[in-house]
């Protein structure tokens, strides 16, 4: 990757967007392979480059619910991505995912949402998108009770509280 910042955006962008490119059946499939990836090499990953794949990893949230979006989140994509996270980098008690990523992704995980939601809002020109919300939760719920440390449960459950308040 560039160091050069808007090359930067422009690749996690397009290297974020190809899971738009996947057909349907073969996205859930192609998300999980990214992170079995990443998790697998990002203690190798150069330090001064983490914003980088910090970056990207952003994207990949972002269009990963952009897909679940498209498909209207149906709920046989939304649960196989959500038992996807579970299973690669927010599981719960594998000790080779690294922390990092997950802290990450409970981070950004709520915020990337409402991105889509506000997308699709704006697209269909409606306030009200019904979305499966009670599985959406499902991996930060695990965190937040099975996580492997007290650091990584209340981080999960500081994100759902967050976002519950929010909601209101």
């Amino acid at each position: 990757m560039s160091d050069k910042p808007l090359i930067q955006q422009a690749l996690a962008n397009d290297l974020g967007s190809l899971i738009m490119e996947v057909p349907a059946s073969n996205a859930i499939p192609f998300i999980k392979v990214f992170w079995d990836i990443h998790c697998k090499e990002w203690h190798g990953l150069d330090r001064i480059r983490l914003d980088k794949y910090y970056l990207l990893f952003r994207r990949v949230i972002y269009f990963s619910f952009q897909f679940l979006a498209r498909e209207s989140w149906d709920e046989v994509y939304v649960e196989a991505y959500m038992d996807m996270l579970l299973e690669g980098p927010l599981n719960p008690t594998d000790r080779q995912k690294p922390d990092a990523i997950r802290y990450h992704i409970i981070d950004l995980y709520y915020d990337e949402l409402e991105k889509v939601l506000e997308d699709e809002r704006n697209r269909r020109g409606i306030e009200d998108i019904k979305i499966p919300m009670e599985e959406i939760n499902r991996p930060l719920l695990v965190l937040s009770k099975e996580g492997s440390t007290k650091v990584l449960r209340n981080k999960a459950k500081e994100a759902l509280a967050a976002h519950e308040e929010v909601q209101l």
